[in-house]
């Protein structure tokens, strides 16, 4: 097999992925293009890719590369394959889909991409920009996006969570990995069991947190108006801008027009929670 394939891809690209172990690199350049590059990994050199499959065809108004490793035995419903070990490197336009579905494979994606869909069971899952939905699990891996502008849902059990901006609606879900949101600007719902919670910068949206026995730290943002609805059955809780027990009223039409004010929902068992105004605008 050659080990790197390119493909005239105007239009609409879609990535797919279906590899049980390795890693995927994708790059996004601005160019009506493809690449596909093979990359041998561990002591079995050139023999990891033989089984590795590359195809290009054409899609809903575009064009579909998918990246395979083939059964080696097939039996009904039963599928074996040996687990290639193999970097897959991808170029591809800015916009593109990606669908990967792993097992130890880990996922690295510098640049824009369009609607993402990934699992891996125990590989790290790694975005800087997705742009249109994302549905990202991993059982074991951590999950980082630089920004999530179109929303959607993120979840890993063991695995670290750590996004830097939130648009857009999103749902998150840990159950001992800790999660890090670095600027929220939208709508967040997350939950952890024993992991911690940090929000740096808390700036729109209706969020809220739940966690069982992890902590909950939460900034908000400089000129941010937030109502605080907070308890903890053993946990402390801490407020540099005081907590409320009911809703704001709402303002009359007299009244001078102020940024909508976000409501914060947090919950815990045993977990501490803690709230702060953050110290300064947060740059992703």
């Amino acid at each position: 097999m050659n080990p790197m394939q390119v493909f005239e891809t105007p239009g609409s690209v879609s990535l797919r992925f279906r590899l049980p172990s390795g890693r995927v690199v994708v790059t996004t350049a601005d160019e009506p293009r493809t690449s596909v590059e093979l990359v041998p990994l561990g002591r079995r050199g050139s023999d990891a890719i033989e089984n590795v499959e590359v195809t290009c065809s054409d899609g809903a108004g575009g064009h579909v590369v998918t990246v395979e490793e083939k059964d080696r035995i097939r039996w009904g419903p039963l599928r074996i394959t040996w687990g290639a070990d193999v970097e897959v490197r991808v170029t591809c336009p800015p916009g593109s889909d990606l669908d990967l579905s792993g097992g130890s494979t880990d996922l690295r994606a510098d640049g824009v991409l369009g609607e993402v869909a990934a699992r891996s069971a125990s590989g790290d899952i790694r975005l800087e920009t997705v742009t249109k939905r994302i549905q990202a699990k991993s059982a074991s891996g951590d999950i980082s996006v630089r920004a999530i502008e179109a929303g959607g849902s993120i979840g890993s059990v063991s695995g670290d969570l750590d996004i830097g901006r939130v648009e857009a609606t999103l749902s998150a879900r840990s159950v001992s990995g800790d999660a890090r949101f670095r600027a929220v600007r939208a709508p967040l719902n997350l939950a952890t069991t024993s992991g911690d919670v940090e929000l740096e910068s808390v700036e729109a949206g209706d969020v809220r947190v739940q966690s069982v026995s992890g902590d909950v730290r939460i900034g908000v943002a400089r000129g941010t108006r937030v109502f605080i609805d907070a308890a903890s059955v053993s946990g402390s809780l801490t407020s540099e801008l005081g907590l409320a027990d009911d809703e704001p009223a709402a303002e009359s039409e007299g009244d001078v027009e102020e940024s909508p004010v976000v409501p914060l929902h947090v919950k815990t068992v045993s977990g501490d929670v803690s709230v702060v105004r953050a110290p300064a605008a947060v740059v992703v």
